[in-house]
């Protein structure tokens, strides 16, 4: 029987809160899960209220904290660790620090959060943070295979400049990515023909160099393939997202790659296990022929000419049975007889029209506006979010997926 309680609990997410330099990382995303609409239950270990104290976390998640004292506080406190997993869809761990890895990994119960989490029965996530080298460890690396393996989803560390002054990846996952990972977990009952498969997306603009400083480029900002990537990952899918954009925090693995040439070798290799690969990149058409090694100098040179030759079509190469491929055609005007003959062309299951001097949308835009060309018809999404555009894209990959 549902009730109150049930829609309470369906909204509730645990975030246990570690001692790790990464947790003024966790406040922010206490903040933006109550932004979402959840209800955050955070309960802290002694090491995290020295580096914030509990009120803080109050305040911004509008709930009282757990903690190893309140645990012995009021009526019923023998059993608040069993309390809290009841109350709760999701678990988070965020900083996840190598000794509560280890203790989780391991079975140890010694304080409130690791004993919640062995009575926990839902869905958990860990956000790691560490030194490089704590995390590169063979024992972290064990613990960490070791909650994976169990069904924990572990979030990648990001690369950059830890707290101790060393460049490596330590870094925890930024409170967006987590976010994302709490909204996929909420929804894996509602999972459709995506879940669990292996997708391959694409997303930035190519760079073909000309010279040591020069290049032929364009102006894709990556945000279409970053949100068709997002928006798999919340279905369930197991995603790679091959990218010439920096690789800012994502809760899947990242490849980055810069030309045409590394982009297709990238794929190439990811695409072995995919199901589905959607190739939203603005791959460069051609490239120089020749690759300067140095600058090329101006001199007195009025002009200069410039050899271009054609790069590899990804798309074509990577077709093969069992692969559901996704193209996009961005045409200069409302020219939908293009993208007609280029997906019968590449002979593609789905083809995603936009016209690149729609104003307002398109390059560069968080927004899009879009006809999807489907082996039924024709499905046109007028103007809306990019994410919007990917929910409606995905839609289309599931219907092909069910046959």
């Amino acid at each position: 029987m549902s009730g109150p309680h049930d829609v309470s609990v369906a909204r509730t997410v645990l975030v246990g809160v570690t001692g790790g330099i990464a947790i003024y990382k966790s406040v922010e995303l206490v903040r933006g899960l109550v932004k979402d609409g959840l209800r955050p239950l955070v309960v802290t270990t002694e090491a995290a209220q020295r580096f914030v104290m509990p009120l803080t976390f109050a305040a911004v998640s509008q709930a009282p904290v757990l903690d190893d004292q309140s645990a012995w506080q009021g009526s019923g406190g023998w059993f608040q660790h069993i309390e809290a997993a009841r109350a709760a869809s999701v678990m988070v761990v965020a900083p996840a620090t190598a000794n509560t890895l280890a203790k989780m990994a391991t079975g140890i119960a010694d304080n409130l959060l690791t004993a919640t989490y062995l009575a926990f029965r839902g869905p958990v996530i860990v956000a790691p943070t560490m030194n490089w080298a704590m995390h590169q460890h063979d024992a972290t690396q064990h613990n960490l295979r070791l909650l994976a393996d169990r069904g924990v989803e572990v979030l990648p560390t990001e690369q950059g400049e830890l707290a101790c002054g060393e460049e490596g990846s330590g870094r925890m996952a930024s409170p967006e990515t987590i976010r994302l990972a709490v909204r996929r977990a909420l929804a894996a009952s509602a999972r459709g023909p995506l879940a669990g498969k292996r997708v391959v997306v694409t997303s930035g603009g190519t760079r073909e160099r000309i010279d040591a400083v020069r290049f032929i480029g364009n102006r894709s900002s990556g945000k279409m393939g970053r949100a068709l990537a997002d928006e798999a990952y919340l279905r369930g899918a197991t995603v790679t997202l091959v990218t010439t954009q920096p690789p800012t925090g994502a809760a899947y693995d990242v490849v980055s790659v810069e030309s045409a040439a590394e982009m297709a070798a990238a794929v190439g290799d990811a695409v072995r296990s995919a199901d589905v690969l959607v190739m939203a990149a603005a791959v460069a058409d051609f490239r120089p022929a020749v690759d300067e090694r140095g600058k090329i100098e101006r001199g007195e040179r009025e002009t200069l000419t410039l050899e271009l030759v054609r790069t590899v079509d990804i798309l074509a190469s990577a077709a093969r049975p069992g692969l559901y491929r996704v193209g996009f055609a961005a045409e200069a005007g409302p020219r939908l007889d293009r993208a007609r003959a280029k997906k019968a062309a590449k002979g593609i299951d789905l083809l995603v029209f936009n016209d690149i001097l729609a104003e307002g949308v398109g390059i560069g835009s968080d927004e899009n506006e879009i006809t999807m060309l489907t082996a039924e018809g024709e499905v046109h999404v007028p103007r809306t979010s990019k994410a919007a555009c990917a929910h409606a894209v995905a839609d289309q990959i599931e219907k092909g997926l069910a046959g």
